[in-house]
C-alpha cells in the first residue's frame, strides 16, 4: 500500500470519525518520508558534480569510496527489486547509482585514470548488475548480498574519511550532498524499523548515516579545498623581489657605460679640429 492509499484510508476514516490507529499513521509517516527521501535524493547529488564541473577538478574526491558507493547502492535496489519492497523504501538507491555513474565519469576525466582501470571497473560493474537483475539468485543470497552492501558503503566511506584527515581540507566534497545524506539516512532508519525491511537494512543505515555524518562535519572543520601556503614560499618570493632590483641595475650598468663613452667620443671629435688648427699655426 503507497503513501497515496493511505492517506485516502485515513481521510475517509477521519470523515467518519474513525482516529487511525497508531501503526497507521507510523505506516503513513514512513511512506510520506519515504517519498520526500526519493524525491531530495533526485538532487542530493547536484551540488558535487556542479563543484566538478565549475573547477574542472576532482581533487579530494577518494575514487575508490565513489566506486565502492555504487556498488552498495546497486546492492541495496537489487534487494528491494527482489524482495518487492514499496519503491519509497529503496527508490532512492536507484537514482543514487545513476548519479554515481555520471560523477565517476567526471573523476575518470579530471583526475587522468587509466583506460584500463575504468575498462576493468565497468566490465566488472555491468556483469554484476546483470547478475544481480536476472532474478536467477535466492532469496538468502540477495540477504546476504544486501548485509554485504552496508559493509561495501563502510569501506567506501572509510578511504574518503582518511583522505580528509591525511589532507587536512576536503577539496571539491559538497557539505550540502553530505547534510542531505545525513538527513536521509535518519529518515531511513525510520522508515525501515516502520516497513518490516529487516535488522540488516536498520544496522546498515545506522552506520552509513554515522560515517556520512563523520564526513560532513570534517567539511565543516576542515573547510573546502583551500590549499596551505607552502612553507618558505613567502621568504622566497621576499628574495626575489630584492634580487630584481639588483638585476636591473646591472642591467642599467652598461647603459650608463654606453652614454659615458659616446660623450667621450664626442668631447674627442670636438678635439681634433683645434689640435690641427695649432699644428697649423707652428708650421706657418
Amino acid at each position: 500500500m503507497d503513501a497515496i492509499e493511505l492517506g485516502m484510508g485515513v481521510a475517509t476514516g477521519l470523515l467518519k470519525g474513525e482516529l487511525p490507529t497508531m501503526d497507521v499513521i507510523a505506516l503513513l509517516m514512513s511512506r510520506l518520508l519515504g517519498s520526500a527521501i526519493v524525491l531530495m535524493s533526485c538532487i542530493i547529488k547536484l551540488p558535487q558534480i556542479m563543484a566538478i564541473l565549475r573547477s574542472k577538478s576532482a581533487e579530494g574526491l577518494s575514487l575508490a569510496s565513489f566506486e565502492t558507493e555504487l556498488i552498495a547502492y546497486t546492492l541495496t535496489f537489487a534487494y528491494g527489486l527482489h524482495f518487492g519492497l514499496p519503491f519509497t523504501g529503496y527508490g532512492e538507491a536507484i537514482i543514487m547509482s545513476a548519479q554515481d555513474v555520471l560523477l565517476l565519469a567526471l573523476i575518470y576525466k579530471h583526475a587522468k585514470i587509466p583506460m584500463s582501470h575504468v575498462a576493468m571497473y565497468t566490465s566488472f560493474y555491468c556483469g554484476g548488475l546483470a547478475v544481480l537483475l536476472s532474478g536467477k539468485l535466492g532469496d538468502d543470497i540477495m540477504r546476504v548480498l544486501s548485509g554485504a552492501s552496508f559493509v561495501t558503503i563502510v569501506f567506501a566511506r572509510l578511504p574518503q574519511i582518511y583522505a580528509n584527515f591525511s589532507a587536512k581540507n576536503t577539496g571539491q566534497l559538497s557539505i550540502f550532498s553530505y547534510i542531505i545524506t545525513v538527513c536521509g539516512g535518519s529518515v531511513r532508519i525510520f522508515t525501515s524499523v516502520t516497513d518490516n525491511a529487516g535488522i540488516t537494512m536498520v544496522v546498515g543505515y545506522c552506520v552509513s548515516t554515522t560515517l556520512n555524518l563523520i564526513i560532513a562535519l570534517q567539511i565543516l572543520f576542515y573547510g573546502g579545498s583551500k590549499k596551505a601556503p607552502v612553507k618558505g614560499k613567502g621568504k622566497a618570493q621576499a628574495a626575489k623581489k630584492k634580487a630584481t632590483p639588483a638585476r636591473a641595475s646591472k642591467k642599467k650598468t652598461p647603459a650608463k657605460k654606453k652614454v659615458e663613452d659616446s660623450e667621450d667620443d664626442e668631447s674627442s671629435s670636438e678635439e681634433e679640429p683645434q689640435v690641427r688648427r695649432r699644428l697649423r699655426k707652428k708650421r706657418a
